[in-house]
């Protein structure tokens, strides 16, 4: 289903290998809970990374890890090391720490995005706790096709500062397609809205150290030689630099940060492919491997050129993935669809600190390589039960385990290795759909899933700001959901779902007792990720599409969330809102244009556990006009934080003010 779009269409133009919850073979999607970003949803709003596309979605909500500067998303309170992200079914998340920087993925290729709360199919391997993010990518329909986008930004003071370039080129002969594409986004700095007050770090105005460039390439070639089997080798290149704000908050115990990340590269190559048999057996194949390199550089000062103080370093990282996968899909049974699967994966961590360089003064001692290494197994069946046109039922389960390889650190002069076990982990899932009446649906859910812990939860001291947890356990979780959606007169799309997790042994960032932390040689506002016992999310989502006439359209979404940590209710929930609500209207008077004007509202969230840090409610608009001068070209021009907000999503970390945008899309 869409909450934005009034209906999924077939969406013959995505790439099919890459999906991994598939619902009917025709492309119907009535049954099914998955929730659907199209392509058209991304352009209408003009979201050009995967994070900010997501959050168009009720239960979604914007997550800043500010002194990183990594944009990352909450699912019904589910970070997004526990909704994993994946790209054509494949999991590209970071191997450290299970994370990966949304804004570092852009959307200019992306043919799809399929979002799962809670119910993720078990064919998508291990660590699904909260759900699953698939970014599907685009297939050719045409012997020739492709858009190219070109596009520009200012800030409040029209001083441009935001270039970006998109080119995707298609070609489908039948027997076999290819797909390439290359996008580019430079933001030489940023704007900080005019009611922002000067602090320590921070003097308004254009935000320090706030430059981003991204580069991301990608060739998909397939053979498709008859209508049911398809054979696809594809390769995706990202090149990435950004900077980090300094902390500009008026918490002085937050220690300000001078950081830069010369280099965030991503590089993948995968095989994928169907074939089918005697028109009741399939078998999917999936292999990849995947590179991640990055280096963070810690400076001195706001001059960003010595690295000689204690905190200051020259960090790289040289990560790896590679894994396969296989899936049989049995037909041959009247209203069942079977499938068996398994999934391997090993992510190996590669680190070293304070490499010379020759475009800073640094001080700092060069260390060993420190290597970590986790492998995964996962076996699963699924069974999609289907009676009568009116029910379907879909049943699910796994058994993963995680082998823990090798962690190492380097301290005191000598190589340092932590103790090591194995994990297993069981999940199991059922889901059923009534269809009530013609075009309304209800649908109920309760899946146990679990999450094992990530290298850098278990082993990482956070540059002297954490203490590591080697003993941590996985997190467990029983989602439940209950829900409806409908269609009414034509013009009219509906639903609402209410939701209950329960989370045991749930890994949360709990602030340290100042001495302790000072005894142990950190900071002296430290954490430590630890098992804080049972947490519980609650919540209701609701959503509405209305296409009125053929000039008038309007979408709302509306979340609320109450999280708890039920055996420590002190501790206090981290980077959440209790209320969501995003709206749009869209106006087309005239064929040659097109008016849209959105606005969200976000309530506070506690930066820290202790709840001394508060990110404050906001609400910001957004305005834009497209000019439709012909089928096949588009020029438009909007606002974005029209009333010029100060607004943040952590505390000390302001978000942009008000800023322009203008683009030209020329289709072929």
């Amino acid at each position: 289903m869409s909450f934005l779009s009034q209906a999924v269409t077939a969406n013959s133009d995505i790439f099919k290998l890459g999906v991994i919850e598939v619902t009917a073979e025709s492309g119907e999607e009535k049954f099914s809970d998955k929730e659907t970003i199209t392509a058209e949803d991304i352009d209408r709003y003009n979201r050009n990374d995967v994070a900010s596309a997501l959050n168009l979605l009720p239960g979604v909500s914007i997550q800043n890890l500010g002194q990183r500067n990594e944009r990352l998303i909450f699912i019904r309170g589910f970070n997004s090391r526990q909704v994993p992200l994946f790209m054509d079914g494949i999991p590209v998340y970071v191997p450290y720490d299970g994370n990966v920087d949304l804004n570092r993925f852009t959307t200019f290729d992306i043919g799809q995005i399929d979002v799962s709360k809670g119910n993720a199919s078990v064919m998508y391997g291990p660590n699904t706790l909260g759900g699953s993010i698939n970014l599907i990518s685009r297939r050719p329909t045409k012997e020739l096709e492709g858009n190219l986008t070109l596009g520009m930004g200012m800030d409040s003071q029209f001083d441009d500062n935001t270039y970006q370039t998109a080119l995707n080129v298609g070609s489908n002969q039948g027997w076999g397609y290819i797909q390439g594409g290359f996008s580019f986004l430079d933001r030489q700095s940023w704007r900080l809205s005019d009611d922002f007050n000067s602090t320590a770090s921070e003097d308004g105005g254009i935000r320090e150290n706030s430059g981003n460039t991204d580069y991301k390439g990608s060739v998909k070639v397939a053979l498709t030689p008859n209508e049911t089997d398809e054979y696809a080798v594809g390769f995706n290149k990202q090149n990435g630099r950004k900077d980090t704000p300094p902390y500009a908050g008026t918490d002085s115990s937050v220690q300000t940060r001078y950081w830069r990340w010369p280099y965030w590269d991503k590089e993948s190559i995968f095989f994928m492919s169907r074939t089918q048999f005697a028109d009741v057996h399939t078998i999917k194949l999936r292999a990849y491997h995947d590179t991640f390199k990055n280096s963070l550089m810690s400076f001195d000062d706001s001059s960003y050129s010595r690295i000689t103080r204690p905190f200051a370093f020259d960090s790289q990282y040289n990560d790896y993935t590679f894994g396969s996968g296989i899936e049989y899909v049995n037909t041959w049974f009247n209203h069942h669809e079977i499938k068996l699967g398994f999934n391997y994966k090993q992510d190996v961590h590669r680190e070293i600190d304070n490499l010379d360089t020759s475009t800073h003064v640094n001080t700092r001692p060069k260390t060993p390589e420190e290597r970590s290494a986790d492998e995964y197994f996962s076996y699963a069946i699924e069974d999609v039960y289907t009676p009568v046109d009116a029910w379907r039922f879909v049943f699910g389960a796994s058994y993963d385990r995680q082998h823990r390889l090798q962690a190492q650190n380097w301290a005191n002069t000598e190589m340092q290795s932590f103790p090591l076990s194995n994990k297993d982990a069981y999940n199991a899932q059922g889901a059923a759909f009534y269809e009530l009446f013609k075009d309304f649906i209800v649908h109920a859910s309760l899946a146990h899933k679990t999450r094992f812990p990530t290298i850098k939860d278990r082993y990482s001291f956070r540059l002297g700001n954490a203490l590591p947890s080697p003993d941590l356990q996985s997190e467990k979780a029983l989602n439940y959901e209950f829900g409806v959606d409908g269609k009414a007169i034509g013009m009219l799309d509906y639903g609402a779902a209410i939701f209950f997790n329960q989370i045991d042994s749930a890994i949360e960032e709990v602030t340290l007792d100042r001495s302790f932390c000072i005894a142990q040689g950190l900071n002296p506002r430290c954490f430590q990720q630890q098992n804080i016992g049972e947490q519980e999310n609650l919540g209701i989502e609701l959503y509405t599409t209305v296409n009125i006439n053929d000039e008038w359209r309007f979408h709302a979404n509306y979340t609320w969330l109450d999280r708890n940590n039920i055996t420590n209710p002190d501790i206090k929930p981290l980077d959440t809102i209790k209320h969501k609500v995003f709206a749009s209207v869209e106006y087309e008077p005239f064929k040659y244009l097109r008016l849209l004007a959105s606005a969200e509202y976000n309530s506070d969230r506690f930066s820290d556990t202790l709840g001394v840090r508060v990110a404050d409610e906001f609400v910001i608009a957004n305005l834009k006009a497209t000019f439709p001068v012909h089928d096949n070209f588009s020029a438009e021009f909007g606002v974005n934080n029209v009333t010029d907000e100060n607004f943040a999503y952590q505390e000390g970390f302001p978000e942009q003010g008000r800023n322009y945008f203008a683009n030209l899309n020329l289709r072929y």
